[in-house]
């Protein structure tokens, strides 16, 4: 081969290696594999309209609560105060003495100022201003004490078992949830229409009789004045804050084509002026819009298995199909036969004919990754008339198949093979006996004799 026939060679050998890495490759196995959390302490993010939980890590991991304990409050503010938006109330001594100094996040109100509650539970909720919270927790139930009991109360009556209130706003240190329970609070507060559209707002006009001014929603995610890089358009409402004992707190509503998401990161880091708990909400809520979709996993008319037919001219075996629709909300690029697979349940291995159309004849469920996605019941697509011949076959293996009559065909054979062993034996007694009379009684001539016979005679 000579040099220019090898350049060819490897020229086209070149082009071939290079085509194939420009091909597209099926991403389906990397959109299922949740993306790295590992700046947060605990994740969970949960599907609202099929109670998936897609992506979770540390999710029962008790943990200090942080800024999320005011979900808790605003939602208790929102139920107890809703029917009294319109009144005004004067910051007295005793309700600013409610207010801890060192309390973070202030309003800076001022005893003597005067404010609608309606304002106030904006300042609270939209704003996150910790001394809103201390002074509505204190109007709500007469004392901070009296309302954390309130707060403990009720998240024991949300079956919760891990949470723990020691504060109205989760700066002082004692109040500790996991993940998981957050998000069983968050989904209560999501139930409230007023306590949503208050968390929901970007920026909320704040007006006292000592001060009137433009204020923003805490929660990055939600408003995008407060820091364009964390705000993500699927996110409305809930909380968000940061301490340095717990880190970043974020928890969100997120929706996108009427699907929904409750989504709770805690404890997340914060490095270089980086808040990592907006990093890890925003990564995997935009994660989860692109990687799942609802499927069609159950369609009217399709097959599903095959039923043989007996005693019948006109078919051998009828289609089974299903006649019901079925979605699911799975990870994109799943395939049937292969990712998603049926468990069927028959009434019968084969049908006898007649069988007639639409008969029920058991179920099928459809399950992925040993989860049971939903069932749907079986039923005949076609029918098939009993022949005459088969009628008889039919008649007679029924006959045949009949226990009683199994025992007794049974029974006779067992008692008949019996009485010809017996009879068998006793012939051969009684035959034996004979024989041996027979020869005791009887000389026989010389010619029918042995030869030992003679000689014994004649000794």
């Amino acid at each position: 081969m000579n040099k220019n026939a090898i350049l060819r060679i490897v020229c086209l050998l070149s082009s071939l290696l290079l085509l194939l890495c420009a091909l597209p490759f099926s991403s389906s196995a990397a959109e299922i594999t949740p993306p790295s959390t590992e700046e947060a302490t605990a994740v969970y993010l949960k599907h609202l309209e099929s109670d998936l939980l897609v992506c979770s890590k540390s999710e029962n991991f008790v943990l200090g609560a942080g800024s999320t304990v005011k979900i808790m409050s605003g939602l208790l503010f929102c139920e107890r105060l809703s029917t009294h938006t319109q009144e005004s109330i004067a910051i007295t001594e005793e309700l600013y003495a409610a207010v801890p100094k060192n309390h973070g996040r202030s309003l800076k109100l001022v005893v003597g100022e005067v404010v609608t509650i309606e304002q106030l539970l904006w300042a609270a909720i939209c704003g996150s201003y910790n001394d809103a919270f201390y002074v509505l927790a204190t109007l709500t139930s007469g004392s901070l004490e009296a309302f954390k009991e309130e707060m403990n109360a009720r998240a024991t009556d949300m079956g919760l078992v891990n949470t723990v209130f020691e504060d109205v706003t989760g700066i002082i240190d004692g109040s500790r949830t996991t993940a998981a329970e957050m998000a069983q609070i968050a989904l209560f507060a999501y139930q409230n229409p007023y306590y949503m559209a208050i968390c929901s707002e970007r920026s909320f006009y704040f007006s006292s009789t000592e001060k009137s001014q433009t204020l923003y929603n805490n929660n990055k995610l939600v408003s995008p004045d407060q820091d364009q890089k964390y705000y993500n358009k699927k996110c409305f409402g809930m909380n968000a804050g940061s301490t340095t004992r717990d880190g970043n707190c974020v928890v969100t509503i997120a929706k996108q084509n009427d699907q929904t998401y409750v989504c709770v990161v805690m404890g997340g880091k914060e490095i270089d002026g980086i808040e990592f708990g907006y990093r890890v909400a925003n990564r995997v809520v935009d994660w989860v819009f692109n990687a799942y979709t609802y499927m069609q996993i159950l369609t009217p008319d399709t097959k599903i298995c095959s039923l043989d037919v007996t005693v019948s001219d006109t078919a051998s075996s009828v289609d089974v199909i299903v006649k019901d629709e079925l979605y699911a909300y799975l990870p994109k690029g799943l395939e049937i036969g292969k990712d998603i697979i049926y468990s069927i349940r028959l009434t019968e291995t084969e049908l006898e004919a007649p069988v007639e159309k639409d008969q029920f004849v058991g179920y099928v469920a459809v399950l992925y990754d040993g989860n049971v996605l939903g069932s749907a019941s079986l039923y005949t697509a076609g029918e098939a008339s009993r022949s005459p011949i088969g009628s008889g076959l039919g008649a007679i293996r029924s006959w045949l198949e009949n226990r009683a009559v199994i025992a007794g065909i049974v029974f006779f054979v067992v008692g008949t093979a019996a009485y010809i062993i017996v009879e068998y034996i006793l012939q051969r007694k009684r035959h034996n006996r004979w024989n041996r009379y027979f020869s005791n009684k009887v000389e026989l001539p010389d010619y029918m004799r042995t030869p030992s016979k003679q000689k014994k005679d004649k000794k």
